[in-house]
């Protein structure tokens, strides 16, 4: 899809400007998940579709073990950077898996005993995982730079499924939705005006605007929606407490 070579000579080329798109991303990106995370414990729900945080575990869960690639092989300060700011991410995904194990069978799978949930859930963690390692064997995309755009683009339908089946605001606010888009418009402009190249052509533009579109949805569609009303509360630590969970 991209040359490395010519990619890290973009990158080094416009040193500042990709330090400060990059670490705006990243900022909104670290605030986005603890937000996540903090709304699914508020509110005792499931932080985003199960489906996404695996595929989220194993997308940064690779990366991380690829250290050797980004310290020995490309031995470049951009990926050696990327993989520092991933730790972070990475345990924020390992959060949310929890709290879907936690919180989210009463919603998503109130037919199971809570024993069989976290089986169900485990069995999706391995299938994600096993799924990301075929899909990143035949990628062309050596540096993470595609697949971050991807990954990024899937947390708005595994949110605004949640969104539309609560009909309410519980799990979601304001400042997770903003710093999503923040992550999209900044991202965007650093692969596309800093790296170009296959960054700038219309298949990669049509992905970013269809990101955008999403981003700029969910908050549309959250101003839709009502509060999430503290009465609801009751019937959901009920479940959860016949779950054994406290």
């Amino acid at each position: 899809m991209y040359d490395v070579g010519s990619t890290l000579t973009a990158v080094d080329d416009n040193v500042a400007l990709f330090l400060a798109l990059g670490a705006l991303a990243l900022l909104c990106n670290w605030y986005y998940f603890y937000e996540c995370a903090r709304l699914a414990r508020r509110d005792r729900c499931a932080p985003m579709a199960l489906w996404a945080t695996t595929a989220f575990i194993g997308h940064d869960g690779s990366y991380l073990l690829n250290f050797d690639d980004w310290f020995s092989k490309y031995d470049h300060w951009f990926p050696q950077l990327f993989w520092v700011g991933l730790i972070v991410t990475f345990s924020f995904e390992l959060v949310f898996f929890a709290q879907t194990v936690l919180f989210g069978r009463a919603e998503i799978a109130p037919g199971l005993t809570q024993p069989q949930w976290v089986a169900y859930c485990f069995g999706a963690l391995a299938t994600g995982i096993t799924f990301w390692a075929v899909v990143r064997s035949y990628l062309d995309d050596s540096l993470y730079l595609m697949t971050f755009l991807v990954t990024f683009g899937m947390c708005a339908p595994a949110t605004i499924a949640f969104m539309v089946r609560r009909g309410s605001r519980r799990g979601v606010g304001t400042g997770l939705l903003v710093s999503y888009l923040g992550i999209g418009v900044f991202y965007i402009a650093l692969t596309t005006f800093v790296i170009g190249g296959a960054f700038a052509e219309p298949l990669w533009l049509l992905g970013c605007a269809v990101c955008v579109a999403l981003a700029v949805f969910m908050l549309v569609l959250y101003r839709s929606l009502p509060e999430w009303e503290a009465a609801d509360e009751g019937a959901t630590t009920g479940a959860l407490a016949g779950a054994g969970v406290p």
